[in-house]
């Protein structure tokens, strides 16, 4: 996916599995605003690491044909080997608002 500057905050849009920022790098991610289809209650597992087996750090979880935003505290979390967007078939996409820490 696409690439971000180091210490700089930005948002980057998941539709499909991928990784946030640049691979390997340490990430903080702030928030994720969830969108989901009428198929049911979509789940993103944010991996530590860059691909689908990387061990998973949070699961979130977004509602029926609706939006949900999962906030995660002023500081953010830390995923110290980067971070790889996993979702579900009833995710239609993520917004991850993060930071590439140095």
């Amino acid at each position: 996916m696409g690439d971000t500057f180091l210490g700089m905050p930005g948002t980057q849009l998941v539709v499909a599995d991928g990784t946030v920022g640049r691979a390997g790098l340490p990430v903080r991610v702030y928030n994720l605003h969830i969108n989901c289809n009428a198929g049911g209650n979509g789940v993103v597992n944010l991996r530590n690491g860059s691909t689908v087996a990387a061990t998973i750090w949070a699961i979130c979880n977004g509602t029926a044909s609706s939006g949900v935003t999962v906030p995660f505290a002023e500081t953010g979390i830390l995923l110290p080997a980067g971070c790889f967007v996993d979702i579900d078939a009833n995710v239609t996409s993520v917004a991850v608002t993060f930071a590439t820490e140095n």
